[in-house]
C-alpha cells in the first residue's frame, strides 16, 4: 500500500466511524491500524463522545466485495446483532457499501482484552469459555433468516461437511510424498465408512461461532469470541471437536471444558449425544485441517499464489506432518 493510499484509507475510516457513531469528524482523535487479516483491514478509532469522554471502536473493512464476500459479511453482522454484548462485541453499524468503501464495512465495540493460547489458561477460564460456547449453541435462531444456512438435521449437515472435506483430497497428490497421500486416503475412507454405518441423529442445528481457535478468544477479563466470519448453523459437536483439536487441549482441560459446557446448557439431556458425536467429529475436523495445510503447501511448492499470507513451504509442511501424525492416532485403518 502506498503512502497516499494509506492516508486515503485512514481518512475514509475516520469519516465512516464518525458517521456510524453520530459524532462530528473533529471528534475523532486517532485512527490506528491493526495488523490486517487475510480478508479485512482493521482499525481502532478513538473519539470524544457527547460527554467529552474518550471512547474506542473497531472499524473493519472487507478487502473483497463480490457476492460471496458480501453474503458472508451480512451473515456475520446478523449474528453479531444476535449475540453481541454477551458472547461477542456489540455491533454499532454495518453497511454493504458506503460513501467511503465499495466493500462491506462494520463498526463495533472495542474490547481492551488480551489474546492467549488456550493451552496456557487455567481450568477456571476454560470452564468459563465452555459455558459461553454452550450459551451460543443454545441461542434461538428463528430471527436470523437463511443467511446462516439451511435448517437441516445434524445427519444432513454432517454428511455435507464430510463430503466437502473429502472433496479436498484432490490436493493429496504429487509432490506430496506417496506415503502421506496414502495415510490421508486411508483416514478418509475410514471416516466415510464410520459415518455410513452409524449416523442417524435427527436433531436440529445450532448456532456456531465457526472458528474457536488461537486469536479468536479475547479475555477482558472474561472470555469473548471475536471474528465471527465463519459463523453458521451446524452440529455443536463439530465446533467442540474443532476447538479441542485446534487448541490442543489437554485431558484435564477437556474435562474442565465439558464441566463448564454442561453448566452452561439449558437442556442437559442433549449433552450425552453431543459427547458421543465429538468422538466422530474430531478426526473429521483434523482431516479437514490437514488437507487445508496440504493445499497451501502444494501451492507454495508449485509456485502458485497462496490465498492467505504466504509463508515458506517448510512452515506449511510442518503443519501437514503434525496433523497427519495426530490423525493416525485417532483413525484406525478401514
Amino acid at each position: 500500500m502506498t503512502e497516499s493510499s494509506s492516508e486515503a484509507q485512514l481518512a475514509a475510516v475516520r469519516a465512516y466511524a464518525s458517521d456510524a457513531m453520530g459524532r462530528p469528524a473533529e471528534a475523532v482523535t486517532a485512527v490506528t491500524p491493526f495488523e490486517d487479516g487475510n480478508r479485512h483491514a482493521v482499525h481502532r478509532v478513538s473519539f470524544r463522545d457527547a460527554s467529552d469522554g474518550i471512547r474506542d471502536v473497531v472499524v473493519r473493512v472487507s478487502f473483497g466485495g463480490d457476492a460471496s464476500e458480501t453474503a458472508q459479511a451480512e451473515r456475520e453482522a446478523a449474528v453479531l446483532e444476535h449475540v453481541g454484548g454477551v458472547a461477542a462485541p456489540v455491533l454499532y453499524d454495518f453497511r454493504r457499501t458506503s460513501d467511503w468503501f465499495a466493500t462491506p464495512a462494520m463498526c463495533m465495540q472495542f474490547l481492551p482484552g488480551r489474546r492467549e493460547d488456550l493451552r496456557t489458561v487455567g481450568l477456571t477460564e476454560i470452564r468459563r469459555l465452555a459455558s459461553l460456547v454452550a450459551w451460543v449453541h443454545e441461542r434461538p435462531v428463528d430471527g436470523l433468516g437463511e443467511s446462516v444456512g439451511a435448517r437441516t438435521t445434524i445427519a444432513s449437515y454432517a454428511g455435507d461437511r464430510l463430503r466437502a472435506i473429502l472433496s479436498t483430497l484432490v490436493w493429496a497428490r504429487d509432490p506430496l510424498p506417496e506415503t502421506l497421500q496414502e495415510r490421508l486416503r486411508s483416514a478418509a475412507g475410514s471416516l466415510a465408512e464410520s459415518f455410513a454405518a452409524s449416523w442417524d441423529s435427527g436433531e436440529t442445528l445450532s448456532l456456531l461461532h465457526g472458528d474457536i481457535a488461537p486469536g479468536n478468544v479475547l479475555w477482558s477479563p472474561g472470555p469473548c469470541l471475536i471474528d465471527w466470519e465463519y459463523t453458521r448453523l451446524g452440529d455443536p459437536a463439530d465446533e467442540l471437536a474443532y476447538t479441542f483439536d485446534q487448541n490442543a487441549l489437554t485431558p484435564s482441560q477437556r474435562r474442565a471444558f465439558w464441566d463448564g459446557y454442561r453448566h452452561g446448557m439449558d437442556s442437559r439431556s442433549r449433552l450425552a449425544p453431543i459427547i458421543e458425536r465429538v468422538n466422530w467429529w474430531e478426526p473429521v475436523t483434523l482431516l479437514g485441517s490437514a488437507l487445508w495445510w496440504v493445499e497451501r503447501w502444494v501451492r507454495r511448492t508449485e509456485g502458485k499464489a497462496d490465498p492467505g499470507v504466504p509463508r515458506e513451504p517448510d512452515y506449511y509442511f510442518g503443519h501437514v506432518i503434525s496433523r497427519i501424525d495426530r490423525l493416525d492416532t485417532l483413525v484406525s485403518p478401514p
